[in-house]
């Protein structure tokens, strides 16, 4: 054999294990010690129910209206709608506010104010309101508006916000 190649042979092969006894163990093999991290689910936060108010916001002549719109602020549900009563000693209140299963429901209607006298104006009015709904963690997942003008409930929103 020729010395040179059985001398650069030796050399190489040298190289080489010392390569493999100085690596650091980091290369792409898979540590069998190594733990696998596994993923918790967060759980969803559950609405509670803390606190309502209801405000009228103005009353006018009008016609036969009853809207209703539902936002969410945060964790609070925010109503704004119109209801209709049959004269002008009427007014708006918050008849209601339930909340069962992940649904809350809203009950507005409309009443005789406090301070009407004994003649009222004939004429229909329009009684714009706003009503809000606080909940401590997360916000339901449906809400349902109904208005009674002392004739049954009417369901006016049945939404998913």
């Amino acid at each position: 054999m020729n010395r040179r190649t059985l001398l650069g042979t030796v050399a190489t092969t040298g190289i080489v294990a010392l390569t493999g006894c100085l690596s650091d163990g980091s290369g792409g093999g898979t540590p069998s010690d190594t733990a696998t991290a596994t993923d918790t689910p967060t759980p969803t936060p559950t609405p509670t129910f803390t606190d309502s108010d209801f405000e009228v916001l103005s009353t006018r002549g009008g016609t036969q209206v009853d809207s209703a719109t539902v936002t969410v602020d945060g964790t609070d549900i925010v109503v704004e709608g119109t209801v209709w009563g049959r004269d002008g000693c009427r007014t708006a209140e918050l008849a209601s506010v339930n909340y069962n299963a992940d649904e809350l429901t809203v009950a507005v209607a409309t009443t005789r104010r406090a301070d009407a006298g004994e003649a009222c104006t004939q004429g229909v009015v329009e009684i714009d309101y706003r009503a809000t709904v606080e909940f401590d963690d997360a916000a339901p997942g449906t809400v349902v508006v109904t208005h009674d003008r002392g004739d049954g409930a009417e369901t006016v929103v049945n939404t998913s916000p």
